[in-house]
């Protein structure tokens, strides 16, 4: 092959937590969609993330996830598992960060309540037992440019699942806490 992998020099501001987030509004989303009802569609698919910002609408958004430690998670600008912050050290984290500007180096979001299933899981060539798992669906994509940004290709081709014990807080595949998992259509 005469192709080169290179890194997009905007992928890793794409993968921060504060894009994603921007992602989530309807005023950015209506501006990709055609119509409202589908931006209503996508919005459904979405839980509540909010900023963490050092202002008044910050301030509140930080007193929701210590009031409600179980019901949030703070998350850093980071992907790959292992670096969001849960529960009671969620919240000391907050009340720590009161007052910081480090505190908007983070975002507030909902903690998604996934249904539990029975399961397997394959790692390093060995099956677990059978126990409760959950899972998380996305898509594998691809998006490829030429050397002067002309897109060539940029499509979906394949589902992801990522599937971890019930109960683990993080989920990371990298970090060997999850598993990439097969679907099986019925």
């Amino acid at each position: 092959s005469s192709g080169i992998n290179a890194e997009w020099p905007l992928r890793p501001g794409v993968n921060t937590k504060l894009f994603q987030m921007v992602l989530t509004q309807r005023s950015v989303l209506d501006r990709y969609t055609p119509s409202s009802a589908v931006t209503d569609k996508i919005l459904e698919l979405f839980c509540e993330t909010l900023h963490l910002n050092m202002n008044v609408e910050g301030d509140k958004n930080a007193q929701l996830g210590i009031d409600h430690p179980d019901g949030y998670v703070i998350k850093p600008q980071r992907e790959g598992g292992g670096h969001n912050i849960w529960e009671e050290e969620m919240r000391e984290k907050l009340l720590s960060l009161s007052g910081d500007p480090a505190r908007a180096q983070y975002i507030l979001m909902k903690r998604i309540t996934a249904p539990r299933r029975k399961n397997k899981i394959v790692r390093r060539g060995v099956m677990s037992e059978r126990f409760n798992t959950v899972s998380e669906f996305g898509c594998f994509s691809v998006y490829c440019t030429d050397g002067a940004g002309i897109v060539k290709q940029n499509k979906t081709v394949g589902p992801l699942i990522r599937t971890k014990v019930a109960g683990e807080n993080e989920g990371g595949v990298g970090v060997g806490i999850a598993a990439i998992d097969s679907p099986y259509f019925v």
